[in-house]
């Protein structure tokens, strides 16, 4: 059971930022996933993208935001889709 403290902080925080936190934690979630399938450390991954391992670590920590141009190149690197969109365009 959440405290009240926490259920009115909720309450507050505006939906774009939770559905934010939620989707940034899923990408990371997957590029962790990723990282492990591959037996690639985030010093690996920087290597390949020709980026320094403090930005990597940036990224994974939620301190530095991740492009969409990012996202393709780690996918390119991973050979995995990071994110997905569903394809259904009739609405």
């Amino acid at each position: 059971m959440r405290s009240k403290v926490t259920q009115e902080i909720l309450k507050e925080t505006p939906e774009e930022t939770r559905i934010f936190v939620r989707q940034y934690a899923d990408i990371i979630v997957r590029i962790h996933e990723l990282l492990k399938q591959k037996g690639y450390t985030q010093k690996d991954l920087a290597e390949k993208m020709d980026k320094k391992p403090s930005e990597i670590n940036k990224w994974l920590k939620g301190t530095h935001n991740i492009t969409l141009k990012t996202l393709a190149k780690m996918e390119a690197v991973l050979g995995a889709p990071i994110i997905s969109v569903p394809q259904d365009r009739a609405l």
